[in-house]
């Protein structure tokens, strides 16, 4: 199909001719106010024309990169809308930081370690930012590979918590005290699907998440 009027593509080609005709003014204007007792050295002239076929070139070329990139993203985004429906109703492993707590269902969060960690801690937190609940990570918990944890929504004191949105602050830290990179996850279904200009966004655990976020999708 051809580009619309405000395509980027349309534009590069309506540059690159406005700048072939404001060159070709310039040379005529240039031919018409030189001396005939004193005319421009050819060579200047060849030099500029082949600076402008140059420039030339590489403005085709742009123009190429550009509906190559153009065609691309529209490939992306049909085969994205085609494989989006099936996957409703998923549980689906998100690196995402924080969850809607119903007020009964517990939820389920996970990291992924690159190495053992000497000490670690889980700080479970409201929409206010207050700390509700802190867990000290032992043991297995604190190895090398995937790990998956559930909270049941109580907190420090065994009282079960208000519905709402809760993040999750993990910390790890190697023998030497410092601070160990890693992958956060949360778990849920998702539940829907929205389309927008900055593209899919899955509706999980209440949430909007970009698609780009989903780590996992599994059945169970």
């Amino acid at each position: 199909p051809m580009p619309s009027a405000g395509s980027p593509l349309t534009q590069s080609q309506k540059k690159a001719t406005e700048s072939k005709m404001d060159f070709l003014k310039l040379l005529t204007l240039q031919l018409r106010s030189q001396n005939p007792l004193k005319p421009y050295d050819n060579q200047e002239f060849a030099s500029q024309l082949a600076q402008f076929s140059q420039l030339e070139q590489l403005t085709n070329i742009k123009s190429i990169l550009e509906a190559q990139n153009n065609t691309f993203n529209l490939m992306s985004q049909t085969m994205n809308n085609t494989a989006i429906p099936g996957m409703l109703g998923k549980n689906a492993k998100v690196m995402w930081d924080s969850a809607e707590f119903d007020g009964s269902s517990p939820l389920q969060i996970g990291y992924n370690l690159p190495r053992n960690s000497e000490s670690g801690t889980l700080e479970i937190k409201d929409h206010l930012g207050r700390v509700v609940k802190t867990i000290e990570l032992k043991g297995l918990d604190l190895s090398n590979g995937q790990h998956k944890l559930t909270w049941d929504g109580k907190d420090d004191n065994g009282e079960l918590q208000n519905a709402g949105k809760y993040s999750f602050e993990f910390k790890f830290k190697d023998k030497e005290g410092n601070n160990i990179a890693f992958e956060q996850y949360t778990f849920g279904k998702i539940a829907s699907v929205r389309f927008s200009q900055d593209g899919a966004r899955i509706i999980i655990n209440n949430q909007e998440v970009p698609l780009s976020n989903i780590a996992d999708i599994s059945i169970d």
